[in-house]
């Protein structure tokens, strides 16, 4: 006898083809009772901005937030543009004692915010202070199931009056460049999001005017990936803050570290992944200090006009002779000009790939991907890219020949 169909299981298998199609998910959820609540998750479960929301919030923080001469459509259209108005009211709003809430009042937005999962903000900036007043105002967070947040932030507010879900698992910041992210903020999100797993930060700046303390890693008990994408030394403080056993992924992007960098003690002791974006000798010195001793994956994009094959080589072994016996996959992409001198290249190139190879044979490695390019060939026009694998114990190398733009 066949296994009986569920209709949780039908349900499910609708939800996720119609998934993209919102308009059909909203239809489908007025058809059954028992087709409602699925569907209204399907709907809810990604959202993109706030505005939804303000339709759905408690009457009394319509009015202050949109006044109350004209209707809620008009005023949400219009928000953008009512910037001292909007600031006012947020102010008054936010006033503690301002006004006792009552019992059952914020029933109607619950019942579709606790459905998010995913919030990926891309709101104007009057959207996000709406966003972060009513949370301040509920004094918890609005989405209490959320899982992964991308925070978009383009005002000039600090960051440390955000209000995190502590279901929070995954959180991307695109920061603004002119607003530092600082360790105060950092241990903050370790208290309020215990359960973050992956934590990504681009396009950010120091903020200076906090001086750093020296009470050690922030307190995460389950990051396990972080990504840091940086303008400068940035990076190496955040390194420090975030150095934790539980950490086994990183990716990071490296300005000029310069020799000044002398870290009290070697980070990541736990990391099995790293991935580096910047130039040789900056990677090279981040690498030595890598204290992990079960680093399995490199992967290494050496990106600068003054690149050059001896750099690359003094990366490398520095990168073997720390951490050749648990290496097994190395994938290397050298972009620079500088390397590419068309008398000399092929000499280059073959002594750069033969010292690899003798690194490779005493080691534990399984495969190596190596890719040089910007190497102008002798032929006028014309550059070429090198690819060299070491795949099962044999190295294979070709050359793609492409035309100059």
């Amino acid at each position: 006898m066949a296994k009986p169909l569920f209709i949780a299981e039908i349900l499910h298998v609708i939800i996720s083809e119609l998934a993209e199609d919102k308009q059909s998910l909203a239809r489908l959820a007025q058809t059954s009772k028992a087709f409602t609540d699925p569907c209204l998750d399907g709907l809810w479960h990604t959202m993109d901005s706030f505005f939804p929301f303000i339709f759905l919030l408690p009457r009394y923080v319509r009015s202050v937030l949109l006044g109350e001469k004209r209707s809620v459509s008009y005023h949400c259209k219009k928000l953008k543009s009512h910037w001292s108005t909007l600031t006012q009211r947020l102010m008054t709003l936010s006033r503690p004692g301002i006004r006792i809430q009552r019992l059952g009042e914020w029933e109607y937005f619950d019942k579709y915010a606790r459905r998010v999962r995913v919030y990926l903000q891309t709101d104007i900036d009057a959207y996000q202070k709406a966003y972060q007043v009513v949370s301040m105002m509920r004094e918890q967070h609005l989405f209490p199931n959320l899982r992964d947040l991308d925070w978009r932030i383009i005002g000039s507010y600090s960051m440390e009056l955000w209000s995190l879900s502590p279901s929070l698992q995954s959180l991307t910041i695109l920061q603004h460049p002119f607003i530092g992210i600082t360790e105060f903020f950092l241990r903050q999100l370790a208290h309020d999001a215990p359960e973050l797993e992956s934590l990504e930060i681009r396009f950010s700046f120091p903020d200076r005017s906090i001086v750093n303390t020296t009470m050690g890693p922030v307190p995460f008990n389950r990051l396990k990936s972080v990504t840091i994408k940086m303008l400068d030394l940035a990076v190496v403080d955040f390194c420090r803050y975030l150095s934790l056993p539980s950490v086994t992924s990183l990716a990071i992007s490296l300005s000029c570290l310069g020799k000044a960098w002398h870290p009290g003690s070697l980070a990541f002791r736990g990391l099995e992944t790293l991935t580096i974006l910047g130039d040789p000798a900056s990677a090279s010195l981040f690498v030595e200090h890598v204290g992990s001793t079960h680093l399995r994956d490199v992967f290494l994009v050496l990106k600068n006009e003054d690149v050059t094959l001896s750099d690359c080589q003094k990366l490398l072994t520095t990168l073997f002779k720390t951490h050749g016996q648990s290496l097994r996959l190395l994938y290397c992409n050298i972009n620079g000009q500088s390397i590419s001198h068309p008398s000399i290249i092929d000499q280059l190139v073959n002594e750069f790939l033969s010292e690899l190879r003798l690194y490779v044979r005493g080691s534990g490695m399984e495969r190596v991907r190596v890719v040089l390019h910007s190497l102008p060939h002798h032929i006028v026009g014309q550059h070429t890219i090198i690819v060299a694998d070491f795949i099962n114990a044999t190295w294979t190398q070709m050359e793609l020949f492409q035309n100059q733009i």
